[in-house]
């Protein structure tokens, strides 16, 4: 699915929150740098796996 939105300036600031953009599968989960395991990183990207503290995500 390819969403055709208009383009917002650069520094508008967001209306969508970046959380609900990845439940819909619109953009990628985050996956934390310190999470290693390619299972465990591919069930995150799927939306198994909920990680809340995303602050040293990469």
């Amino acid at each position: 699915m390819i969403l055709d939105l208009p383009p917002t300036p650069a520094d508008a600031p967001p209306v969508i929150l970046p959380g609900l953009l990845s439940g819909l599968g619109i953009t990628p989960r985050k996956v934390p740098a310190w999470i290693t395991d390619p299972d465990c990183i591919a069930s995150i990207e799927l939306g198994l796996i909920e990680i809340d503290d995303l602050e040293d995500a990469s």
